[in-house]
């Protein structure tokens, strides 16, 4: 006798529900920037400055991660302004791909119980079809 595969069945259903917007993402064409921007204030370290007294300067960065490391480049606010959408698509696309990640685990878990839940014993199953049943 089968064991019920209606839970797993229903949480194979929703899962795949939600990947397809995520799926949609990952397929884009928009452009993507693999960096991450900030911004802030901090001195200069000029002598008489008036960010020595407390009035620090703006400054925006873009982080741009190489090779393990992160290189921190410093950047005009109208280039900082035009690479958000770029490093927002990015950190779309990456939240994307870790979810899908995600579900696709579960997905192979769900696969797995179904088939788990499907499954007769062979010997059962013989002794079954050699009674006519």
């Amino acid at each position: 006798m089968t064991k019920d595969a209606s839970q797993p069945r229903h949480t194979l259903a929703h899962l795949l529900e939600e990947l397809a917007p995520l799926i949609e993402v990952l397929k884009g064409r928009d452009p993507m920037l693999k960096g991450y921007l900030n911004s802030g204030t901090q001195t200069c370290g000029t002598p008489g400055c008036r960010c020595m007294a407390g009035e620090k300067h703006p400054v925006w960065i873009l982080r741009l991660p190489q090779g393990g490391k992160t290189r921190n480049r410093s950047i005009p606010e109208p280039l900082f302004r035009k690479l958000e959408p770029l490093t927002d698509e990015y950190r779309r696309f990456r939240q994307a791909a870790i979810r899908c990640r995600q579900l696709m685990r579960a997905v192979d878990k769900a696969i797995g119980d179904i088939e788990s839940a499907r499954e007769v014993d062979p010997e059962t199953e013989i002794q079954r079809i050699r009674d006519g049943k």
